[in-house]
């Protein structure tokens, strides 16, 4: 009914060298498309789909390589000036080719959290309007952890933390977590980091290793200056 009523904007859909695994998911697809859509598919293995691209695009309009005559002014018959071809990504913008160096920095700390446990990291808060800059990454390039940022207005155990940024399971592939907030009041702003309680069929091993984080953190009141060493 959808694909009944619903406006109509494709004229011809080419599949080129498809393989008997296509053949076998169209089969299965087809029953459940409209019949004017499948009459605009065509499929093609090898062979045949060259012609049948000229009978609906002009030879000078259609680029050399898929068997019409247009070329680029130099004569490059894969018409590069006017398309993109799918390429090798070059290594060098590879995002996960970063060096973890974080662990190095200035002021920086590395926690060992085992598996099914977590640590708590808390600075104290002296005036309202600070703020709590962090950053962290995880040792590990395919693991990660779940990381939020705690408030409570004294450190008695009747003060009941609040969630300040809300916990989230965080990767740092492709660099190290970077954030800040403003603390409105004074107390104690804990930063918790904590491997995910989660019950896993039948790839259990994969959680039976600690994480392994680099961090360092500040709070930054409204007086001080850009020079702020991190703790």
């Amino acid at each position: 009914m959808f694909q009944d009523n619903y406006p109509e904007r494709m004229k011809r859909i080419y599949h080129i060298n498809a393989s008997i695994y296509h053949n076998v998911l169209m089969s299965v697809v087809k029953t459940v498309m409209a019949t004017p859509l499948l009459q605009k598919i065509q499929c093609f293995g090898q062979a045949g789909w060259k012609e049948a691209l000229l009978e609906d695009i002009d030879a000078d309009v259609l680029p050399a390589f898929l068997g019409g005559n247009r070329t680029d002014p130099d004569g490059n018959r894969l018409c590069k000036t006017f398309i993109t071809h799918g390429e090798k990504i070059p290594e060098e913008y590879y995002l996960c080719n970063y060096e973890k160096t974080l662990s190095r920095a200035p002021g920086a700390q590395t926690l060992t959290i085992a598996r099914r446990s977590k640590e708590e990291v808390s600075f104290e808060v002296r005036e309202p309007g600070s703020q709590l800059e962090w950053e962290f990454e995880l040792k590990e390039w395919d693991k990660d952890i779940k990381f939020a940022v705690l408030f409570t207005e004294n450190s008695s155990e009747e003060s009941k933390a609040v969630e300040m940024v809300q916990k989230r399971r965080v990767d740092t592939c492709y660099g190290p977590e970077k954030a800040s907030i403003q603390c409105q009041k004074k107390g104690t702003l804990i930063k918790t980091f904590s491997v995910p309680d989660v019950l896993l069929f039948d790839n259990t091993y994969s959680w039976m290793h600690p994480k392994e984080v680099a961090f360092r953190a500040r709070v930054r009141s409204s007086g001080d200056d850009g020079n702020l060493e991190w703790t």
